[in-house]
């Protein structure tokens, strides 16, 4: 008899996306003449750069010619791109082409990445987070998980606790508070990780939004290649949530029992992955052209524009926000401290407006949306004209 993966029934019911997708169907139906602003779920508004498409159009004629056709591609990406990326993201950082593994996108190697480690580690995660973190060490049998509080008493610096754990995930900027971690929070916790013998998985998903001092990479802290695994996406710094690809870097230096957690990523890589495609990564390659970091530039300050328009407006409102100046996303404080769930259904039901409720992310969330300044400007305007509390 066939049985299924029981670590499943330990999910909390419903993935956080989707129900917020649920609710706002049922919006439309209750209100079908007033249209829904939706400044939920972050997803790229800009459409894609031309220099993006044009080399994906290249790359894929290349395949219609016998002289340039080519077949399956590496399993651990392409040499072109790892090269582009050593040398500009990580320029005076040395991080070798062989440390750089290309995939779909950060939420895969998010997902995928605690396939290397036992399911007896202990596990730290921020609370709030990004739900994958958790969830996918719960499919993975991985119950042993400590939420660390990133909140205003810490102003959202989350902070090495007093306990050992084996696997720490770290977002900066945070995803969702739009905070972004410091250096010195960044240098306690890879002596907390030395200390303790751990693993820290760096998502940096957001890295192209920092315009404060904070660090683009956990690599520019001291000791960190021997502890820290970083992962990035192309997703919101180039508009490639269609597209799919990031990578993720795992430095030679990190080993445990004498194995090199490089080498096991690569066999993991060979075995249960086909790459991101050709054209894909020539895609992705054409940003690290001056034309291409020109484009990429404006798109970037575009959002930011709008999230600053939208911070302030929703400051002059009353509320209480966070982030916004190193992330697309602010970390608005309900009023009258009702709490996340009521105040995102009085939004939606009382002003068709779709936030995201905080505590979706977690305890600690509650009391918060999340607002998204990937919004185009004349609905920011809208929901700022809409809601009148």
């Amino acid at each position: 008899m066939v049985n299924i993966n029981k670590n499943f029934n330990n999910l909390s019911d419903g993935y956080l996306f989707a129900n917020i997708a649920r609710l706002i169907q049922e919006a439309k139906q209750k209100k079908p003449k007033l249209s829904i602003l939706n400044l939920g779920i972050g997803d790229v508004t800009i459409p894609l750069s031309p220099i993006i498409s044009d080399a994906i159009s290249q790359a894929t004629k290349e395949l219609t010619n016998a002289k340039t056709h080519r077949g399956y591609g590496p399993s651990c990406g392409f040499d072109f791109l790892k090269e582009a990326i050593s040398s500009n993201d990580y320029i005076n950082l040395n991080i070798d082409k062989d440390e750089i593994f290309i995939s779909l996108g950060a939420k895969d190697d998010i997902s995928n990445i605690q396939e290397l480690f036992d399911s007896n580690n202990k596990i730290g995660v921020s609370d709030p987070t990004y739900p994958v973190y958790i969830d996918s060490n719960i499919m993975a049998g991985k119950t042993d998980i400590t939420l660390l509080p990133c909140n205003e008493e810490n102003n959202f610096q989350i902070q090495p606790p007093n306990i050992p754990l084996d696997i720490i995930y770290l977002c900066s900027p945070n995803n969702p508070t739009g905070v972004s971690l410091t250096k010195e929070t960044l240098e306690k916790w890879v002596k907390y990780a030395k200390d303790n013998d751990s693993i820290i998985i760096y998502d940096a998903a957001y890295e192209a939004f920092i315009t404060s001092s904070a660090p683009h990479s956990i690599y520019e802290i001291e000791n960190s290649k021997d502890v820290a695994i970083e992962i990035k996406s192309f997703s919101k710094k180039a508009g490639f949530t269609s597209l799919r690809c990031g990578y993720t870097v795992i430095p030679k230096n990190i080993k445990i029992n004498s194995q090199e957690l490089n080498k096991l990523w690569v066999r993991r890589c060979e075995t249960k992955s086909g790459g991101a495609s050709y054209p894909i990564q020539k895609g992705a390659l054409s940003l690290y052209s001056e034309e291409g970091k020109k484009q990429t530039d404006q798109i970037i300050k575009t959002y930011q524009k709008q999230t600053s328009i939208l911070k302030l407006g929703m400051e002059k409102k009353g509320f209480k926000v966070y982030g916004g100046i190193d992330s697309p996303y602010i970390w608005c404080k309900t009023l009258n401290n009702i709490n996340s769930w009521d105040f995102f259904k009085m939004l939606l039901e009382k002003f068709n407006v779709v936030t995201m409720p905080g505590s979706g992310f977690g305890k600690q969330g509650d009391h918060f949306i999340r607002i998204s300044g990937f919004t185009p400007l004349d609905i920011i305007y809208q929901m700022l004209d809409r809601i009148n509390l």
